[in-house]
């Protein structure tokens, strides 16, 4: 190659590394922080999930006659199907954030 270019890469390369080595504990103590959050953050979600759901379940029981009327009577949130829809997100993320959250306890064991 051309020794201006070979220059160049050579330059590019250690400027990499510095920045690198600057970026990595931060990036490490965020991801520590993450981790750690996580387990919390999936309780709540987990929580959230099921009032989605009982939610669902009550406007479901008003349509069928079941139950007294639902609070929220007209507009998005007065379907049970995104009650349901919303808990099931939910779900999802918990199961998600579980899933993030094991393998670093796995290795510090």
């Amino acid at each position: 190659m051309l020794p201006v270019i070979d220059a160049a890469d050579a330059s590019h390369a250690g400027f990499a590394t510095t920045v690198a080595t600057l970026v990595r504990p931060v990036f490490d103590s965020g991801v520590r922080l993450m981790q750690s959050a996580a387990g919390p953050v999936s309780f709540l979600l987990r929580n959230l999930a099921l009032a989605a759901g009982v939610l669902g379940l009550w406007r479901l029981g008003s349509d069928l006659g079941w139950t007294q009327d639902f609070f929220i009577a007209a507009g998005l949130w007065s379907h049970w199907q995104i009650w349901f829809a919303l808990a099931a997100v939910l779900n999802a993320g918990a199961g998600f954030l579980v899933r993030l959250v094991r393998p670093a306890h796995a290795k510090s064991n």
